[in-house]
């Protein structure tokens, strides 16, 4: 606290700047915690709670000084321990904002190449699911053209070769179903953040569906096609037995 010699010259020769320096020096902190909490608090409780003010002012050698230098004395006492106990805080929150800024600032970085890796995969998944319309449509193509020509039993050549390159679709069709499945592991892995898979297995299992509706209708087709081409047969048989009684 205040020497001996101090205290008592204080009334006389001590100036404002002794004294200001004096007790900024005597200044201590403590309750680190409420210092760098976050939110407001107010100046008498960090006052209060956070430095020796009350100590300071109730010591015994300010209690000792005359009346009017003891409210100066205290007056310089509660203006330090306010100043020094605010720009403390200050301090902490500035540090504490600088590491939440460093570490938003490292958030954005891994957030960026997170959202790469993700617009990389959704590239990939979107590119295949562009294939996989473009085979669709040619398989409804090839359905198409397929209906047309089994109605010519004549054409079975062609039939046979349109069912060739139905089945050629099917398996291009079946690799790149692997292919969106890899897809599809890879994008678990990455914590489920892509929620394209689901639409994609929908979109499969309907594609799967469609070509099996269509296999079988085929399969119909085929079958009345051979029962079209035995009453052909039939019919020619029973022609060439009618033609010997035309001549006569």
């Amino acid at each position: 606290m205040i020497s001996t010699t101090v205290s008592t010259r204080i009334s006389n020769t001590v100036s404002n700047k002794e004294l200001f320096d004096y007790w900024y020096s005597q200044v201590k902190f403590k309750n680190e915690a409420l210092l760098a909490a976050p939110g407001h608090v107010e100046t008498f409780r960090l006052r209060h709670d956070c430095t020796n003010y009350d100590q300071l002012w109730q010591s015994a050698e300010v209690q000792a000084l005359p009346k009017l230098e003891r409210d100066r004395a205290i007056a310089i006492i509660k203006y330090e321990c306010t100043a020094r106990v605010l720009q403390r805080r200050a301090g902490r929150l500035r540090d504490q904002l600088a590491a939440v800024e460093e570490n938003n600032q490292a958030l954005d970085v891994e957030r960026s190449r997170f959202r790469r890796v993700i617009r990389l995969l959704q590239e990939k998944l979107f590119g295949k699911d562009q294939e996989i319309k473009q085979l669709q449509a040619k398989i409804a193509a090839l359905i198409t053209e397929n209906e047309v020509t089994k109605a010519d039993s004549e054409q079975s050549k062609a039939y046979v070769e349109l069912l060739e390159k139905f089945e050629e679709l099917q398996k291009a069709y079946s690799a790149i179903e692997k292919r969106k499945k890899e897809l599809a592991k890879n994008n678990q892995s990455l914590g489920g953040r892509v929620a394209h898979t689901k639409r994609f297995r929908k979109e499969r299992d309907e594609a799967r569906a469609i070509l099996l509706e269509q296999k079988e209708q085929i399969d119909q087709l085929t079958k009345l096609n051979q029962t079209l081409e035995a009453q052909n047969q039939e019919m020619r048989r029973q022609l060439s037995l009618l033609r010997p009684e035309q001549s006569l």
